[in-house]
């Protein structure tokens, strides 16, 4: 199957060069940061519960996901074939694709939220195209992504099956419970990768893999850090306890009037921005324990900030409410 793949791939690439272009921009929008620039404007601007929705899988799919990339712990496409250009590159594991993985729960969860068979036609066909552009720019073999949309449905269903029930349980507790479950929530999804890769015992890298990806893509691998594991984790927990947090203060309405909109989000990213980049500088390049504290910390206070420091601030400049 891998020979069959690295062929398809190797097709895509020599007869279809053509499609590089519009499978980077398809790629671009399955990352995690376009997904959290439309979360915010959601819950800020338009819905604030399907924001707090795909606010909350978005983090549990991550962190679901990096745990079962170290789990599988199998190669990129460019990592260990030569025929393969890398038009892109990520030091992770490939299977499950994560942008397969998060495109599936991500529209799905909206497709269904609006139950209009137009945007679900839409949402399939953007759901196709992401994970179709990680095979074309060989970072993905064609099974990481197709484990990736399965992985998604059933993280979808399985949310979609709980939510419910345990959203109601937790709506009753205490705001200091809420939290601390919040905080529970983020470890357990910490610590399944951490658990992933404890399993693997003494395996290592190997040596030709970290070779080709380098040669092919100018840029390291160290698909055994978890760093994307503590984000995740850390974005969930702040997400979680600050969106407990407005409920218990008074969620904020959505404002009908397209300027103000347009003013909230401009101020809101603005400022995550600069709490995340501000952190960025005080997380040291060299991997140590102390790194990842650093990296939950700030994807824990930009969540935070997303779902209740910025409504908190809207609401101080009045601009929380009206129409």
């Amino acid at each position: 199957m891998t020979d069959f793949q690295i062929v398809l791939i190797q097709a895509l690439q020599d007869q279809a060069a053509w499609l590089a272009v519009p499978m980077q921009f398809f790629s671009f929008i399955g990352r995690p940061v376009f997904y959290l620039l439309v979360v915010a404007i959601l819950y800020w601007c338009w819905d604030p519960r399907l924001g707090l929705r795909l606010g909350l899988l978005l983090g549990i799919s991550g962190g679901l996901n990096e745990a079962l990339k170290v789990a599988f712990h199998l190669p990129r496409p460019y990592w260990v074939s030569p025929e393969v250009r890398a038009l892109g590159s990520h030091p992770s594991f490939g299977l499950p694709s994560a942008h397969a993985q998060s495109a599936a729960t991500f529209w799905g969860l909206i497709a269904i939220d609006a139950r209009r068979w137009c945007f679900s036609a839409f949402a399939v066909a953007l759901v196709f195209l992401i994970g179709a552009s990680r095979v074309v720019l060989g970072v993905h073999f064609p099974m990481d992504v197709i484990a990736g949309w399965a992985a998604g449905i059933v993280v979808l269903i399985g949310f979609l099956a709980l939510e419910g029930p345990v959203g109601r349980r937790v709506a009753a507790l205490p705001l200091s419970r809420q939290v601390l479950l919040a905080f529970a929530g983020s470890l357990i999804l910490a610590l399944l990768s951490f658990a992933a890769l404890a399993s693997l015992g003494d395996w290592q890298v190997p040596a030709s893999w970290a070779a080709g990806a380098l040669e092919r893509s100018g840029e390291p691998i160290h698909p055994l850090s978890l760093q994307d594991a503590v984000t995740a984790s850390g974005l969930f927990f702040g997400f979680a306890a600050g969106a407990a947090a407005e409920h218990h203060r008074g969620s904020m309405c959505a404002v009908r009037k397209g300027s103000v909109r347009l003013f909230r989000y401009a101020i809101g990213i603005v400022v995550t921005g600069a709490i995340w980049f501000g952190f960025g500088l005080l997380i040291p390049p060299d991997p140590a324990r102390v790194v990842y504290i650093l990296l939950y910390l700030q994807a824990a206070v930009a969540g935070a900030w997303v779902s209740f420091g910025a409504p908190m601030l809207f609401a101080r400049l009045n601009l929380a409410g009206g129409i």
